[in-house]
């Protein structure tokens, strides 16, 4: 497992079931899922902070993917329920780090596990300050646990 510091504990996603539309010809879910599924907690994140992403993308800082890991620890199938955990573990001037676990529901075994780092940009596609409410929110929480 990964076990860099983090900044935030685990939010968990809703258990959800893998769709048939998911999985290759093997009957494993196809790799490029995973950070589909990266993308759904990060979603999870923010509603956990209270961060509202879509105002912040309108507000013209959109938060870009600029690099990416997974590694695959077991295979997810069709019919399998899982849920994606996601943490926070970097927070720089522009950039900031998410790490993230996908499980197996029934049993918490580890299926895969990664990370994505991103850069709030502006409209025009430069590195911009990361908006102050996502530290404020982020140190509210720690404070608040």
């Amino acid at each position: 497992m990964m076990q860099s510091e983090a900044l935030t504990p685990w939010i968990e996603t809703a258990p959800f079931e893998v769709r048939y539309a998911e999985t290759d010809a093997m009957g494993v879910v196809y790799y490029a899922n995973y950070l589909v599924w990266f993308e759904v907690a990060r979603g999870a994140f923010c509603r956990a902070y209270d961060i509202d992403y879509v105002a912040l993308e309108a507000n013209g800082t959109p938060l870009a993917v600029v690099e990416a890991y997974c590694r695959y620890r077991a295979p997810a199938r069709y019919g399998d329920t899982v849920i994606t955990r996601v943490r926070l573990t970097e927070l720089k001037g522009s950039s900031m780090r998410f790490e993230y676990e996908v499980l197996n529901a029934a049993d918490r075994r580890l299926l895969a596990e990664g990370w994505t780092r991103h850069v709030w940009i502006t409209r025009e596609g430069k590195p911009t300050r990361c908006p102050e409410v996502i530290r404020q929110r982020v140190a509210q929480r720690a404070c608040s646990q």
